[in-house]
C-alpha cells in the first residue's frame, strides 16, 4: 500500500524533505503520482475533502496543487464538475510526442559535446542495469529516464530539464498504463545501446536522430493502446 504521508517526496532522481518545498508543491506530488500510477483515473472528479482524507494532507495545500497540477497537463477544469483528472488519448500521446521531440532533440544536440568521460560511466552503468532489470515497469521507466537525462542535463539548462521532466512523467502515464510496451523491452535496448554509441563518439547529429527514432518508437507503440 502507498503511504502518502507528508514527510519527505522523491522528486526527479532524490528524496527532498517537506521543509525544502511548500505544502501546495508536496501535495501536488503525491497527486501526481496517483494520477501517474492510476489510482487516480482519467476523468475522476477530484473532491477536496476526498483527497484530503485519501491522502491525510490539509484542505488549503490541496487547493494550492491543483493549478499546478492543471498547468503540467495532469488534471483539467469542467464548467460543471470542477477539477477532474485529465483523460486518457490519442490526442494527448501526438502533442507530448511532438513536444518532447523538439525539447529532446535540441537538448541532446547541446548536451552530447559537453558529455564527459562520467557522464559516459554513468549512463554505461544504467544500460547494464537497464538490461539485467528484474524490477517493476515503474522503477525500469525511472532508470531510464535518468539515462537519457544525463544527456539532457549535460546541456546545461535547468528549465529546459525541468519540462522535459514533466512531459516524460505525463508520458509515463501512458506507459504503466499500456500493454504493449512491455512488450518492446528489447527494442528499448537496442536503441539505448545505438545512442550511447554516439555519445562516446561525441556524434550530437547521430545522437539526436537516434533520440527523435526512439521517441518515435514509443509513440507508435503507445497509439497501439489508444486507437
Amino acid at each position: 500500500m502507498i503511504s502518502y504521508k507528508m514527510q519527505s517526496v522523491k522528486s526527479g532522481d532524490s528524496t527532498v524533505p517537506a521543509t525544502y518545498r511548500t505544502k501546495g508543491e508536496i501535495a501536488a506530488h503525491l497527486l501526481r503520482e496517483a494520477i501517474i500510477r492510476g489510482d487516480l483515473r482519467p476523468g475522476a472528479r477530484l473532491i477536496l475533502d476526498d483527497l484530503s482524507r485519501q491522502f491525510d494532507v490539509s484542505l488549503t495545500p490541496i487547493r494550492e496543487s491543483l493549478p499546478l497540477l492543471e498547468a503540467e497537463g495532469f488534471t483539467v477544469q469542467s464548467p460543471h464538475k470542477g477539477a477532474l483528472v485529465a483523460p486518457m488519448d490519442r490526442e494527448d500521446i501526438l502533442e507530448l510526442y511532438a513536444i518532447r521531440g523538439a525539447m529532446e532533440a535540441l537538448a541532446t544536440r547541446e548536451g552530447v559535446p559537453r558529455l564527459t568521460g562520467d557522464h559516459l560511466a554513468a549512463m554505461a552503468v544504467m544500460l547494464e542495469q537497464l538490461e539485467s532489470f528484474s524490477g517493476d515497469w515503474e522503477s525500469f521507466l525511472d532508470l531510464d529516464k535518468q539515462f537519457h537525462l544525463t544527456i539532457y542535463r549535460a546541456a546545461g539548462s535547468n528549465r529546459w530539464v525541468g519540462t522535459i521532466n514533466t512531459l516524460w512523467l505525463r508520458s509515463t502515464r501512458y506507459m504503466l498504463a499500456s500493454t504493449v510496451m512491455r512488450g518492446a523491452v528489447g527494442a528499448i535496448h537496442t536503441d539505448h545501446r545505438a545512442l550511447l554509441g554516439a555519445c562516446r563518439q561525441h556524434d550530437a547529429d547521430r545522437a539526436e536522430a537516434l533520440v527523435l527514432k526512439h521517441l518515435a518508437h514509443s509513440r507508435v507503440r503507445l497509439l497501439t493502446d489508444w486507437p
